[in-house]
Formats: structure tokens, sequence, C-alpha cells
């Protein structure tokens, strides 16, 4: 038995302290910030759960499946329906209705739709198996949300006796420990970092959660245009601001100006209509290696 100290957690660390549990490994995890979750966090507000911009989970990826291992309740999920997406200016995102179309995708004549498909799927990143998991109804809204997987991952760990403590900063590592910003020194046989420091040059998006009191895209799952996308959670998942819109937005340049100039095109009046909103004028998306939050593990 090895005595493990996972610093960060976030869902890498959270995910790689229930490994090494498996592993039957003596597992602490530290974390500098007073809440778990990193980008997994929310914000309650107004009876809504705002996370940082939209998130998908891959059924049947690696996370997913670790969440399922680890927790007695499986997590509620509905998948987002490509034909259910529109591409601002050139028609639904997966035309089935639409045979010539459909083939002019499926011959790689559609460049539209395929950046589209890129951006939903992969939120830019070039992700082959994510963009076949869209295309077969696997890319999922959790009803519990994000940070949902967060707490039942941290509470499943707490359970089988992996002590999360939260406000410790980690601020010099040597053979046989690290030394923390108080000056307390933690020993362990191996110390993971999973702070979420980037691995060269950091991807940076901006995001905006807003839920709506009305229902203005009437059963659309999303639109795309350039590179800007707009989810309407509550149109894929019963559970999300049900009777209203849940837009959670993503926008790779131009920040959330282009998103908001996305809405005012497609949803007019929506300033109107707002019931609460969260924003990130520029956040990491990802890094040099290009996994997504549920990739990195």
């Amino acid at each position: 038995m090895k005595r493990v100290l996972v610093v960060g957690a976030g869902i890498h660390g959270l995910v790689t302290a229930a490994r090494e549990h498996i592993a039957k490994n003596q597992v602490f995890i530290v974390e500098k910030r007073k809440r778990i979750g990193g980008r997994g966090t929310s914000e309650e507000s107004f009876g809504h759960q705002l996370e940082h911009g939209p998130h998908l989970l891959l059924k049947g990826g690696e996370l997913h499946k670790m969440v399922k291992k680890l927790s007695k309740v499986k997590p509620s999920l509905r998948p987002l329906r490509p034909n259910k997406i529109l591409v601002v200016g050139h028609g639904i995102l997966y035309p089935v209705n639409n045979p010539k179309e459909m083939l002019n995708l499926k011959m790689g004549r559609d460049q539209v739709r395929e950046n589209a498909l890129r951006l939903i799927s992969g939120w830019g990143q070039d992700i082959p198996e994510r963009r076949k998991a869209l295309l077969k109804g696997r890319l999922c809204v959790v009803g519990e949300g994000w940070a949902g997987l967060i707490g039942r991952l941290a509470s499943t760990l707490e359970e089988v006796g992996v002590p999360i403590q939260t406000g410790m900063k980690i601020t010099e590592s040597y053979e046989g420990g690290v030394v923390t910003s108080k000056g307390l020194k933690i020993e362990a046989d191996e110390v993971r970092m999973c702070d979420g420091a980037p691995v060269g040059d950091a991807i940076k998006v901006a995001t905006l959660d807003v839920v709506l009191d009305n229902r203005p895209l009437k059963g659309l799952h999303g639109l795309v245009k350039g590179d800007v996308a707009i989810l309407d959670l509550a149109a894929i998942h019963s559970k999300k601001a049900p009777g209203m819109s849940h837009f959670s937005c993503i926008a790779l340049s131009g920040g959330v100006d282009a998103i908001e100039e996305l809405l005012d095109e497609r949803v007019s009046g929506w300033r109107s209509h707002i019931i609460t909103k969260r924003e990130n004028k520029s956040i990491t998306l990802t890094d040099s290696r290009g996994h997504l939050s549920d990739g990195v593990i």
C-alpha cells in the first residue's frame, strides 16, 4: 500500500483518487480553493444551477463509467440531437429529411456543417470519438448537472475514507512529500498533480449561461453560427428549467459579445425575459493536449 497525495479536487483529481483507492492505496486530496470541482462547479441562482458554460457527457466514456462504478444512482442523461440543432443560414445540422444535403455531409462536401459538428462535439477540438457520439446520440446533458457528478464522486470518496482538504495551497514539493502555504509538511510516497495547470498554451473561451422565462427556440436543441454555439438545456433535459429556457453558450472567439450578438439576432427580446445569468469572459477550455473535462482522465 502506497500513500498517495492528489493535488486538486476537480474531475481529474477526484477520478485519480478513486482509481488509487481501488488500487488499495491510502489516498488523500488537497484543494487550494474553498470549493471542489474546478470548472465543474455550479452556482445556484433563483432556483437554477448555472455552470461554467455547456458540458456534454460522453455516454460510455471514462468519466461516465467511473461514476456508474462508484455511485449507486445512475446519472440522468438525455442526448443532444443533431437533427434539432440549427446552423444559422445553412439549415439543420444533421439534415435527415434532406437526402441531397445528407449525402454532401457524408461525402465531406459540406464544410459548414463539418465545422458545426466539430464545434458542438469537441468545442472546436478535433475529437473523432465525440463527433461519432454526437451523431449516435451519446453526447448527453446530465440532469443533475456537471456539479452533480462532482458531488457523487466526492461523497463516495469520503464514504470510503478518502479525505478532501480544501483551502490548502501547495507551495513546494520534495522527494517524500509537499509543503503547504502554511508551512505544513505532508508526507506521501507519491504525489499526483491534478491541479488543472495547463500543459503548453491554454485555450481560452467565453461562456454564458442564462435562464429565460419563455421558450423562444420552440423545441430546438441549439443554434450554431461560426464559432458560437447556444444549447437549450431545458429543451434537451426535462430537469433543466421546465417550461422555460436554459441557454448554455460558448464562443471560441469574439467573447461574450459574440454570444449576445447571436442571441440578439435569433432570440429577439431575450434580455427582457432573463431570470438569471452567469458569464465568463475568459475561461480555460483545454490546453495543448486538447482534452475536454471528461477526457483528461
